[in-house]
């Protein structure tokens, strides 16, 4: 659970071959994961602020993942955030099955 908040994903974020930061011009990603053998990619964000994450930092993510060229069309795509101070009110409902908010109680469990 997302210190009082629900997380749109359960589970693990499963295993990637490669994992590492991704930039390409202007654009960069914290962390970017890919799993060749099932056309898996995983798009992560890691903020630190003293601000809830809101929308804007989703829609930048999904935004330069688009631009990441890797796999086929058909890769099945994944996103995390991590967030100091966790998520603004109502987020974790409109994201997609396909987002994993992590908010600090949930980050220092994974380590």
């Amino acid at each position: 659970m997302l210190s009082g908040q629900r997380s749109n994903r359960r589970g693990e974020l499963g295993p990637y071959a490669d994992v590492g930061r991704w930039w390409y011009g202007e654009d960069e990603i914290d962390s970017v994961g890919l799993a060749p053998g099932d056309d898996r990619i995983l798009f992560a964000e890691c903020t630190w602020t003293t601000q809830p994450v809101g929308h804007g930092l989703a829609s930048q993510l999904r935004e330069k993942a688009e631009r990441v060229r890797w796999g086929p069309e058909t890769r099945e795509a994944a996103f995390a955030l991590f967030s100091k101070s966790g998520f603004v009110d109502g987020l974790p409902d409109e994201l997609g099955e396909n987002w994993s908010l992590y908010g600090l109680d949930e980050i220092e469990a994974l380590l």
